[in-house]
């Protein structure tokens, strides 16, 4: 096919005429010439073309749409081609692309090619020798498997010391803060945790082991949370897992594949404030291999507003409802004969806006309405905090808030944090070494604190969790 493609590349570079006369310096690398593009509605470049057509330059962003009329939004691939007059030099090749691009330059072999390597959002770059002047052929292959779809390719003479021309996602600051894993022993994130660590990135094969030894190798999940400083602007991110995973970006879904395996890359769109940002990545593993594997990209141009949740209950919300069944009725009213207004799936979490009198169906606010669904066949952490329907909680008293924005340090010990002022409480979580922790609380004795680590918050020890000097501690509220 590439014959075929050749031969089109060439009539049309000679139906431009002057576009294709020698470049005025060789910083014009491209000059003018367009690409003669090929278009397939499947993964593998295989015919028939569905479009075909010429394109000024490969700068394309079609995020979750289809890049032309009658083609689908996944599974879709392209063939561009040109022939340009170079003159002698080195020229640099960039791409970027999601999901894989391949450059071959004059027929030969691929001197940038992502197909089969996890490079997506990764800045390629390669350089080629031009020994004389004359007529060359560039061709770029394509593939979109799924989520979001981008595709950029730019070049220009090295001694230039040229970059990138086009307007692409940028490479991300990097992520400099520690993560914390929670790792549970079944599939719901449910109880308490197996394992808790702090880890420097959620990406990670288990292959089919086990991922920690206190959690089988089947039917477990995990959660990753971390807070991170970045710049204001638009970011793109994208996970790519087996089994399933959710992201959540300043407590807004972003991604919600927490179902069987997918081996699929998933993306998300978002803009983030200047500061911390906190991310959360929920993980989980039914069986054969487990894989993760999470990367974040900043995209020029002006930030968009910041992500909202799509809809907010008219109610108040008492926490959420986990489903457990593998498919489960949301009804109009508490009763197994009521209507069924919509169904939701397993690992699927809801806010909670009440109960019936009896404990044993819950109220949630599902696709922009209310609707019940049997208490049997769902997960919720603090039952007791949930009001019947329509009647307000009895007023709880507040915690003052602590004076002066105190803080711990963990030294010279990683410290665990404690779901209780003491050793025999459960933990939930852990400070690494020389890491900080804001104090919301202490025990009477001042021989706990009660701390916010991460969104983390739990209690740890006065012996391995340090004040901060010339503290007040009788100005710290007693919380437990």
């Amino acid at each position: 096919m590439w014959r075929k493609l050749w031969i089109a590349a060439a009539a049309l570079a000679l139906a431009v005429g002057a576009a294709v006369a020698p470049a005025a310096s060789p910083a014009e690398a491209q000059g003018g010439v367009p690409w003669l593009g090929q278009y397939y509605n499947n993964p593998t470049l295989s015919d028939p073309i569905a479009v075909q057509r010429t394109d000024s330059a490969i700068a394309f962003n079609w995020g979750l749409g289809s890049p032309a009329e009658g083609m689908s939004a996944d599974n879709f691939s392209v063939r561009w081609a040109q022939d340009v007059q170079l003159q002698p030099g080195v020229y640099r090749f960039f791409a970027l692309a999601d999901d894989n691009i391949r450059v071959t330059f004059n027929f030969g072999q691929a001197i940038i090619d992502t197909f089969g390597t996890a490079q997506i959002g990764v800045l390629q770059t390669a350089d080629i020798s031009v020994p004389a002047a004359g007529s060359y052929h560039i061709q770029v292959d394509y593939r979109e498997v799924s989520g979001d779809a981008y595709a950029y390719v730019s070049y220009a003479n090295a001694a230039t010391n040229p970059q990138p021309n086009f307007n692409a996602p940028l490479p991300a600051p990097g992520f400099t803060n520690p993560w914390t894993v929670q790792y549970f022993n079944n599939t719901t994130l449910s109880g308490s945790p197996s394992a808790i660590l702090s880890v420097g990135s959620p990406n990670n094969d288990w292959g089919t082991g086990q991922p920690v030894p206190s959690v089988g190798d089947n039917n477990w999940s995990a959660r990753f949370t971390s807070v991170q400083n970045l710049p204001a602007g638009t970011y793109t991110a994208s996970l790519r897992m087996d089994d399933g995973a959710r992201l959540f970006v300043n407590g807004v879904m972003l991604i919600d594949q927490f179902g069987g395996a997918t081996g699929q890359t998933y993306s998300a769109n978002f803009a983030l404030g200047a500061g911390a940002n906190n991310f959360q990545i929920d993980f989980v593993e039914y069986g054969g291999t487990a894989s993760l594997s999470f990367s974040v990209n900043q995209f020029g141009g002006q930030p968009t507003a910041a992500p909202q949740p799509t809809s907010v209950a008219p109610v108040p919300t008492y926490g959420n409802a986990i489903v457990t069944a593998f498919r489960l009725n949301v009804r109009a009213n508490p009763a197994p004969s009521a209507p069924v207004i919509t169904r939701v799936n397993r690992n699927e979490s809801y806010p909670v806006t009440g109960r019936n009198p009896a404990g044993t169906w819950y109220q949630i606010w599902v696709a922009n309405q209310l609707g019940w669904v049997s208490a049997a066949y769902v997960y919720v952490a603090n039952p007791a905090a949930v009001p019947v329907a329509g009647v307000a909680p009895t007023a709880q008293p507040t915690t003052p808030p602590v004076p002066g924005g105190y803080i711990v340090t963990a030294t010279p010990f990683t410290v665990n944090i404690r779901s209780g002022p003491g050793t025999s409480f459960g933990r939930i979580g852990q400070i690494p070494v020389g890491q900080t922790a804001r104090v919301v609380g202490r025990n009477g004795a001042s021989t706990w604190w009660q701390v916010d680590y991460n969104g983390i918050v739990g209690w740890v020890t006065a012996v391995y969790a340090q004040m901060q000097p010339g503290v007040d501690v009788n100005t710290i509220p007693v919380t437990g």
